[in-house]
């Protein structure tokens, strides 16, 4: 995996949305979709719903669509919270339009922003 990597975890919100983004990077590269079915997971890039990934850690995260849209209720914090806190060594956050307010509300110095 990527950057020495074993375990690339990109955790959406829910099933339908993991098996829309796999749809659209398996194309590209070889990834793996975690369903309520999966009995373990392999190595390499997954891609999983956060209700999921609750107890399970991952070398990198990537957040596949953190906006307003995906996250707006403020009864998704925790489980924004769950998908955020899977990452041992690193965190990549993906917004498909505005962010959502739990990262409107972080302090800009706890991180690197990117357009």
């Amino acid at each position: 995996c990527a950057l020495g990597h074993e375990t690339i975890a990109v955790i959406c919100k829910t099933a339908a949305q993991s098996r829309a983004a796999h749809a659209a990077i398996e194309k590209r590269q070889a990834v793996q979709l975690i369903t309520k079915h999966s009995a373990t997971f392999a190595k390499g890039t997954l891609i999983i719903p956060a209700y999921l990934a609750k107890g399970v850690e991952f070398d990198a995260v990537i957040i596949y669509d953190a906006s307003d849209r995906t996250y707006g209720d403020p009864d998704d914090r925790k489980l924004f919270y769950t998908a955020c806190t899977r990452a041992m060594h690193a965190l990549h956050i993906h917004s498909l339009g505005n962010p959502n307010a739990f990262l409107r509300g972080a302090d800009p110095a706890t991180y690197e922003g990117r357009i």
